[in-house]
């Protein structure tokens, strides 16, 4: 048979056939220019010059980059600094540049060897840190803004959160967390201590698009972030209303051009035990009880007293009930036997956990386009041997520069992340159970749940108890416009999208316990009616859209003044819902069973489905002086309207100022210079807001509905209309933190001692508290600025580095102290002050 193929199929096959020739063509073309090129530059090439490359202290520099000026012949650096280039023919210098020194470029005459110091390049070293919408030098900053480099979460084995890493390596920033369960470890972090007694939660700010909490940190691949940078005085300021516990700057790392370059790092960790109590064996324990009870004056008719003589007397083995009478009549009537072993509970339940880390990335590209893209992926076990427990991470980041126009440039960021957290259901009643009685054994002679009495071995809650999984999936877009309007004037935008939606599924089962020979059951808990299956699922949306000018100029070469302003609106919307059914077959990993079903948490009543929405719109702006990069001023403001609150009270202004002295700039220093070589005094005082001291519509009254639950009238129930239990006020507005610092940074011996000290002190004089009212009223008495809080400390960083011959080393230290007291409670007669020291 023939068949006579389309022509559109026949045409398109011809157009397909003719590109795939072209572009073989074009590939021949370039691999056999390039096989020409280097042809050519071999054949060019008339004498071979070497050399070494080093810093100012002798010390080797490795890949330095070492090209002939005008040609693509290059070299770079091995680990001894030294270096083998072939001169191509009329090539007269050689070009020497390396990351955070000075470029040099020489002239090669007629020298054969050419030895070159290179030196560190101090504008490139500390030239930026990242503050609110924009940057600033740091010789220059007046605030105090702590900066980690990305290179502190490198060699740390696997981290659950970048935050594992920054534990007290940042002067004032206190990071803690709740739990060692691995994706529940409820990461926190605080700036300075409190500064009231609502949640003061830095802001998190991650490619200029801000994030729910420092928890959210945990989704973030530490491998992909750049630098993290802490505002924790007036510098945050700029960002008003949400600053009221600092704010945390994040940066990831963006494309860079050059030669495609391909990344992996991989590590393996082992996590081990610590602190545990030793605990007593089973003789240890009978003959403890035996002299406890005899100091107590008991004979040897006690029945704890006969329990240790007769477990003594049975070490080691165990008397089952089935088959020989109680040894101590008229107690212990809910046992199925005696059962005498030295068991160590600690070893049973905990042991080593392993965890892995894996990052992938590749970046390159040119002078109009540069990319970066990365994969990761972590595993985290747990200590606790029993059940499903362990988290998995995955991370895919895509950064992109375009340089659109000479003008305009984009930088975009697209992320996605997702989290697979699994632990046993039922973990409370293991770790809520007190350390167990000596003699008694894991599991029955067979390997079930094994049962004394009332009480069941802990493991088997973890084990065969259910298990509660979390699905997070997160993805995280940031697009910023970059326009150069004139060489003095910028304009930049921001657009961002975040969104978050997380399902948590829960199977708590039924167990059965059985005696040590597992014979017969003898006890079920939790029953199989008390058994249930939960889940929820929750959105997050997150938008964001912000826009700045930005003008700089420097005038007769003393004065440096930059101004900028700008808006910014961002609005989040949240959506939840809540299913329980009660005795449940486990085997469906959907809500399914016979009891009764639930869209409302029968043991919490606030949880069940809601969806709410919150904005806030901003104008924000800051302008700084330098006079002769020795005197510094600032001064920023943020305008914030809330729509937490009602109308009259929606608005308020922050603002902040800041100065600044380099000391080690005056003429009367430079005969110190060899031993002084930084010295700063910088003063701050800032007011932000907070408003997590209300709900989202505390403003307006709301009802609750009541279908056929009222009073009986004629042959049924009305239906009837309450409030929420909440009086509403309108009257409250934005607690106004007032942040004052003082600090000195210094640097003596020619850079080998660096550090600063800081002292501060802060004050909320509006603090909202929920007052005291006569139970007549009926509902919840709504918030008021009544309350009044206080804190003051001091900390303090410091780094030496030095070298002893060829080994070079560093060290530093970090220190916090801060008191935060609770000074006025307004009225609420239920907490009197409070004071709290953090060291």
């Amino acid at each position: 048979m023939n068949v006579k193929p389309n022509s559109k199929f026949r045409k398109n096959k011809i157009a397909l056939f003719t590109a795939a020739f072209m572009l073989c063509s074009i590939c021949n073309s370039f691999l056999h220019a390039n096989y020409s090129n280097e042809n050519l530059s071999v054949n060019q090439t008339n004498r071979t010059i070497k050399g070494k490359v080093t810093d100012k202290v002798g010390d080797p520099l490795i890949g330095v980059s070492v090209t002939a000026t005008g040609t693509t012949v290059g070299a770079m650096t091995d680990i001894d600094g030294a270096y083998t280039i072939n001169m191509p023919q009329g090539a007269t210098q050689l070009r020497f540049s390396f990351i955070g020194f000075k470029e040099q470029i020489v002239s090669i005459q007629n020298k054969t060897n050419i030895d070159i110091v290179l030196e560190e390049d101090n504008q490139l070293l500390d030239e930026v840190v990242v503050v609110g919408y924009g940057t600033q030098k740091k010789e220059t900053l007046t605030g105090s803004v702590a900066v980690v480099d990305g290179k502190a979460m490198e060699n740390k084995g696997t981290l659950s959160s970048p935050l594992q890493a920054l534990q007290g390596q940042v002067p004032g920033v206190i990071i803690t967390r709740s739990s060692s369960a691995p994706g529940d470890e409820s990461w926190s972090m605080s700036l300075r201590g409190a500064v009231s007694r609502n949640a003061t939660s830095p802001l998190i700010i991650i490619d200029g698009i801000e994030y729910e909490s420092a928890n959210e940190l945990r989704l973030l691949n530490p491998s992909d972030i750049e630098s993290i940078n802490f505002l924790k005085d007036a510098s945050a300021a700029i960002y008003g209303s949400k600053a009221a516990g600092g704010v945390v700057l994040v940066q990831t790392k963006k494309a860079k051009g050059g030669k495609t370059r391909v990344e992996y790092n991989g590590s393996v960790s082992a996590k081990f035990v610590g602190l545990m109590p030793e605990m007593m064996s089973l003789s240890q324990w009978a003959d403890a009880v035996v002299q406890a009870r005899t100091n107590d004056g008991y004979n040897n008719d006690d029945v704890w007293m006969r329990y240790a003589k007769l477990a003594l007397a049975n070490k080691g083995s165990y008397i089952n009930l089935d088959h020989a009478s109680n040894p101590i009549s008229g107690a212990f009537t809910d046992v199925a036997d005696y059962v005498f072993f030295d068991t160590n509970w600690n070893d049973i339940m905990w042991g080593t956990a392993a965890s892995t880390q894996h990052e992938l990335s590749i970046s390159g590209g040119g002078d109009k386009a540069t990319y970066r893209a990365s994969l990761g992926y972590m595993y985290d076990d747990s200590n606790l041997k029993w059940g499903e427990n362990n988290n998995n991470r995955y991370n895919f980041r895509l950064s992109n520069s375009f340089k659109l126009t000479n003008a305009l440039s984009l930088e975009s960021v697209i992320a996605y992340n997702r989290q697979d957290q699994v632990a046993p259901s039922q973990v409370g009643s293991v770790l809520a159970t007190s350390i167990q009685q000596p003699g008694f054994p894991s599991s029955t002679v067979d390997g079930k749940p094994y049962a004394w009495g009332t009480w069941g071995a802990p493991n088997w809650y973890a084990e065969l108890g259910g298990e509660n999984k979390l699905k997070v999936s997160a993805i995280n877009i940031s697009e910023s416009f970059n326009y150069s309007l004139t060489k003095d004037l910028k304009a930049v935008a921001t657009l961002g999208y975040n969104t978050s939606t997380s399902t948590r599924d829960i199977v708590s089962k039924s167990i059965d316990w059985y005696n040590y020979a597992g014979t017969r059951v003898i006890r079920t808990a939790p029953t199989q009616d008390k058994s249930f299956y939960t889940k929820t699922n929750s959105r997050t949306d997150f938008y964001s859209l912000s826009g700045y000018l930005e003008w700089s100029r420097i005038f007769a070469k003393d004065h440096d003044i930059k101004v900028m302003g700008g808006a910014q609106y961002n609005m989040k919307e949240y959506e939840y819902s809540y299913s329980r059914t009660d005795n449940v077959m486990p085997g469906l990993e959907i809500p399914n069973g016979e009891g009764t079903s639930w869209i409302i948490n029968p043991d919490n009543k606030d949880d069940r489905a809601k969806k709410n929405q919150e904005a806030i719109m901003s104008y924000f702006g800051r302008i700084n002086y330098t006079f002769q990069s020795k005197y510094m001023l600032e001064g920023q403001f943020r305008y914030d309207g809330s729509s937490k609150f009602q109308s009259d009270n929606r608005w308020a202004a922050f603002w902040g100022a800041s100065a600044g002295w380099r000391i080690s700039e005056e003429a009367f220093m430079q005969d110190l210079s060899n031993y002084v070589s930084n010295l700063k005094l910088r003063a701050s005082y800032g007011n932000v807001g907070n408003q997590s001291g209300i709900d989202l519509y505390d403003g307006v009254q709301l009802y609750n509905a009541y279908s056929g639950s009222g009073a009986l009238i004629g042959n049924g129930k009305v239906t009837y209309i309450d409030t929420n239990g909440k009086l509403v006020s309108q009257d409250r507005t934005w607690e106004r933190i007032h942040n004052y610092n003082i600090g000195l940074d210094f640097g003596f011996f020619g850079g080998r001692l660096n550090g600063t000290v800081e002292y501060f002190w802060k004050k909320n004089n509006n603090m909202l508290v929920r007052n005291a009212y006569p139970s007549i009223l009926g509902d919840e008495a709504p918030q008021h600025n009544a309350g009044k809080f206080k804190g003051n400390g001091f900390e303090g960083s410091f780094t030496w580095s030095d070298k002893i011959g060829n080994v070079r080393y560093n060290l530093g230290a970090t220190y916090t102290y801060a008191n935060t007291k609770l000074t006025d409670n307004g009225g609420d007669a239920a907490l009197g002050q409070v004071e709290i020291t953090l060291k």
